[in-house]
């Protein structure tokens, strides 16, 4: 067996959304090949407490988030990253720092640096020029805007080892003056999955009809499946819409027709979404071919597959790949009308053959799975150390 690992992971905050997936799928995973995952992170809550809690295996080390949120916001705000420099941290051999942010940052440089022997910093989302693309919404847009992009140029210029998602960001590493970036994908756990009318009869859908998915809370092109739906139901088409994860309000904009045809389910656990996804015939991922989008990896590729469904998928970014290595994961397009001619389509496809886009399990086990990933950065690890 492997040394054993101490490893540290800092993280800019708690909830279950985003980044949270990557690190804490990844902390199972490494904790499964026998190493010793810690991870230190921010509660946000209003009734927070500072305290340890073990997670799925994994020791998690919360502060409460600092006051002043509604002002200086959570990520960077600057209390909150003075108020970590007294966490009482543990020496470890790699401490993985997820995300460009100064409540990062702080602790890294002033306290965590000293007691790691390596430091990693992985980037997987592209914010300045990405996420944040209007900066003209009051000052604390403005505050995170100017922090987390000085980080985002910061971070890369430190000559320390980095992991990210995809080529984009691996290559704006690169540029800002990095030489050494890992891409990591993101995966999924294999899991049993339920047959397809027991998944329904607990998701509470109707068992005679070819059901498509929407899961997630990034939903920019969540109209998209609006129309194109609409359109398939205007040709008599007997589709309906399964959709989770979006606010309620998310719907104002659904046609009427489209409305009586859909399942909202509101926001499921990680658990519920698996069988979600399993009462489905296609899982949808429209993305905008737009720089945020070619940045990341959107976890949501892995989790419809994970159910054994195939994917309508935008070709962008990082899911071109996907596009070409499995016949299941089904291009859409790399805009909004050929997202909604390709929809129409692989409707059509389906309802005349049913099994036509079956998913190969095993490939996509040895490929995306959270275990054989984590065993890469396991890899990584014992590299970094080596030439430390």
């Amino acid at each position: 067996m492997s040394k054993k690992l101490k490893i540290n992971f800092l993280t800019a905050y708690s909830h279950i959304q985003g980044t949270y997936f990557r690190w804490h799928n990844l902390g199972i995973g490494l904790v499964s090949l026998g190493h010793e995952v810690k991870i230190y992170c921010v509660d946000y809550a209003d009734n927070a407490a500072s305290r340890i809690e073990m997670v799925d295996g994994l020791e998690y080390h919360f502060i409460k988030g600092a006051k002043g949120k509604q002002y200086l916001g959570t990520i960077n705000n600057p209390f909150t990253a003075l108020k970590r420099l007294f966490v009482n941290y543990k020496s470890c051999d790699i401490l993985h720092v997820f995300q460009p942010f100064l409540s990062i940052y702080l602790p890294w440089k002033f306290k965590l640096k000293k007691i790691s022997k390596v430091t990693i910093f992985d980037w997987d989302d592209l914010w300045v020029g990405g996420m944040y693309a209007d900066v003209n919404k009051g000052l604390l847009n403005k505050w995170n805007y100017a922090l987390t992009g000085y980080f985002e140029n910061k971070i890369p210029s430190l000559q320390l080892s980095m992991t990210t998602c995809s080529k984009l960001l691996k290559n704006l590493a690169i540029e800002r003056g990095n030489k050494d970036c890992t891409i990591f994908h993101n995966g999924f756990w294999p899991y049993h999955i339920a047959e397809k009318l027991l998944a329904r009869s607990k998701m509470k859908f109707q068992q005679d009809c070819l059901y498509v998915g929407f899961m997630g809370r990034t939903t920019h092109e969540l109209s998209w499946c609006f129309e194109a739906i609409e359109i398939c139901l205007q040709q008599n088409l007997k589709v309906r819409f399964a959709l989770c994860g979006p606010a309620k309000e998310e719907l104002n904009n659904m046609p009427a027709l489209v409305m009586k045809h859909t399942d909202y389910l509101g926001n499921l656990t990680p658990l519920e979404t698996r069988d979600f996804a399993a009462a489905l015939d296609l899982g949808l991922l429209p993305l905008e071919d737009n720089t945020f989008n070619r940045s990341r990896f959107p976890i949501k590729l892995s989790e419809y597959m994970a159910a054994g469904i195939p994917v309508l998928c935008s070709e962008v970014g990082e899911m071109k790949k996907y596009i070409d290595l499995y016949p299941w994961v089904i291009s859409a397009g790399t805009d909004k009308q050929q997202w909604i001619s390709n929809f129409v389509s692989t409707i059509n496809n389906l309802i005349t053959s049913p099994h036509l886009f079956e998913v190969d399990k095993e490939v996509i086990k040895k490929d995306l799975s959270w275990f054989e990933i984590s065993k890469q950065l396991e890899s990584f690890y014992f590299s970094k150390l080596e030439l430390n």
